[in-house]
């Protein structure tokens, strides 16, 4: 779905191929789960990947008939094989509409396979990319190689999305399996004390983000929203306080000092949010996971594309990343509801611990997939 709502489909002809080179990780973790998720909907999948990865992905008999595995030399680094592996890759794409390919070498192969493909042959890539060195001559090629020819990525870190914002059509933050939330994740000052060092006066309420602090649609919509809270309720005071690092952190914290936004230290994230009154929850946060967030027991709002608001489930109302009119709603509406603030607090974490992350993540891919294969790029 996009940050409009608007539904995109895919085709149930579509034909999806993933590529991975890893063997281990948190990123190919998700590639299996990805592939048991699209055979379970009834899509045609195949997996290209080395012959050890190969026959590790669980498919039951049930589903065996649209599923493929094609073998790759390709291993974990790049070597004198990674020609042979494109070239294998660009027999197989006139046969494919989707490449998913799992970490920067499988992407940047990935990329290869294009060289001498009619355009209207080629499938649309969508890479998932872990951290990278960017200094280093080969990473900072095969970067250089996804950045042209993926529609869309998704990376594992905030850098990792800065990075590639602007190069690529699509960038998003990957949704990686977490089996168990952060235990050591614990509240260390007091709320009237961390309301205190922040200068939250009494009676004021606090709305608290880790959102990311660099140039995104997102942010300009919460500033907004910080900006007009208090103008639009005569008689409520309502402070916003931000915790997420990013470029623009020390502009914004120089340009928005008399404007109701507090930039936070870095180091107090965790208490700053436990010592919200509401919490706003983005695509692209630092410093605290969606998991994170939901530990802490916080109402909150989520903002950004709705495809990623559904790890929140019934736990958070999400808006999208250009409606100030529709987020100042929400915030208002948690500000005016004390049982809606305990609910949702109490859904939040009950959200963390009974949700199974990997469940929900081939579907949020199939989604995605649908976007790319609508848009115009390739």
């Amino acid at each position: 779905m996009s940050e409009s709502g608007e539904v995109h489909p895919l085709s149930a002809d579509t034909r999806i191929l993933h590529v991975l080179a890893e063997t281990t990780g948190p990123v190919v973790e998700v590639a299996k789960l990805a592939v048991l998720g699209h055979l379970r909907a009834g899509f045609k999948v195949a997996v290209a990947a080395h012959r050890s990865l190969l026959g590790t992905f669980g498919v039951p008999e049930d589903l065996a008939d649209n599923f493929r595995e094609i073998e790759l030399a390709a291993r974990r680094r790049f070597t004198l094989a990674d020609p042979n592996t494109a070239f294998t890759l660009h027999k197989y794409y006139q046969h494919v509409d989707i490449v998913h390919a799992h970490g920067l070498h499988a992407a940047t192969l990935a990329g290869l396979a294009f060289t001498g493909l009619p355009a209207r042959l080629h499938p649309k890539v969508v890479a998932t990319i872990e951290s990278f060195d960017a200094a280093g001559v080969i990473e900072k090629t095969g970067a250089e190689i996804v950045g042209r020819t993926a529609t869309a990525l998704l990376g594992t870190t905030e850098p990792v999305v800065d990075y590639f914002g602007g190069k690529v059509p699509i960038v998003e933050r990957a949704e990686l399996v977490h089996p168990d939330i952060d235990v050591d994740l614990t509240v260390r000052t007091p709320r009237a004390q961390v309301r205190k060092e922040l200068g939250v006066e009494e009676g004021t309420w606090m709305v608290a983000s880790p959102i990311a602090l660099r140039d995104h649609t997102a942010l300009a919509t919460v500033l907004d929203a910080a900006d007009q809270i208090n103008t639009k309720r005569p008689g409520r005071s309502v402070v916003t306080v931000l915790t997420g690092t990013g470029k623009d952190r020390s502009t914004i914290e120089s340009a928005f000092a008399d404007r109701g936004v507090i930039v936070a230290p870095s180091g107090d994230l965790v208490d700053v949010a436990a010592a919200a009154d509401v919490v706003i929850a983005s695509e692209t946060m630092t410093g605290l996971s969606h998991e994170d967030l939901m530990q802490l027991s916080k109402p909150a709002v989520f903002i950004g594309n709705q495809r990623r608001a559904g790890i929140w489930g019934a736990a958070a109302k999400a808006v999208a990343a250009d409606d100030t009119d529709a987020l100042l709603s929400e915030i208002n509406h948690l500000l005016d509801d004390p049982a809606g603030r305990g609910s949702q607090a109490v859904a939040a974490k009950k959200r963390v611990i009974d949700v199974n992350n990997g469940a929900a993540i081939s579907a949020t891919l199939l989604d995605l997939y649908a976007e790319v294969a609508e848009s115009s790029d390739s």
